[in-house]
């Protein structure tokens, strides 16, 4: 292969691999927002009040009980209790009479992200767990969720 034939394959590859991730990220958002919706209307029908409306979120593992598999989804705050949905399927939820505080920290079972500027939301529960989440508005989950 000469020069000319080298850049025209990296340059093929470079479309390819952009193509493949703006339909990965469209179908992202689609699922994001389908499940957003989901949940809102899960809730109201329930009559039960959001305190933080259903956002993106990244789940970042746990130290017991939910698993350390990494996941995009949906994460909400109720009156009574705190869920994340992964877009994959997995359901988090954790009563609010369990939470004993959150935190916002740096890192998170020593990992850390460049997403949200580093901040891991990080629960707390009752039986000692850590559950880590990446989300925008770290600190103000922490308000609500400690109020």
């Amino acid at each position: 292969m000469n020069a000319p034939q080298i850049i025209l394959l990296i340059v093929a590859i470079f479309v390819v691999q952009a193509g493949i991730w703006f339909l990965m990220s469209r179908w992202l958002s689609k699922k994001t927002g389908a499940l957003k919706n989901k949940l809102i209307e899960q809730y109201r029908q329930a009559n039960t009040k959001f305190i933080i409306e259903p956002q993106s979120a990244l789940y970042r593992g746990a130290d017991v009980r939910f698993g350390n598999v990494k996941g995009n989804g949906v994460i909400c705050l109720t009156e009574k209790a705190l869920l994340f949905e992964k877009i994959t399927g997995q359901k988090i939820e954790i009563p609010r009479a369990e939470i004993t505080g959150a935190d916002v920290e740096k890192s998170f079972k020593g990992q850390t992200s460049l997403a949200t500027g580093g901040r891991h939301l990080v629960v707390k529960t009752k039986e000692g767990n850590r559950i880590g989440f990446l989300l925008k508005n770290a600190e103000e989950w922490v308000r609500k969720i400690n109020h």
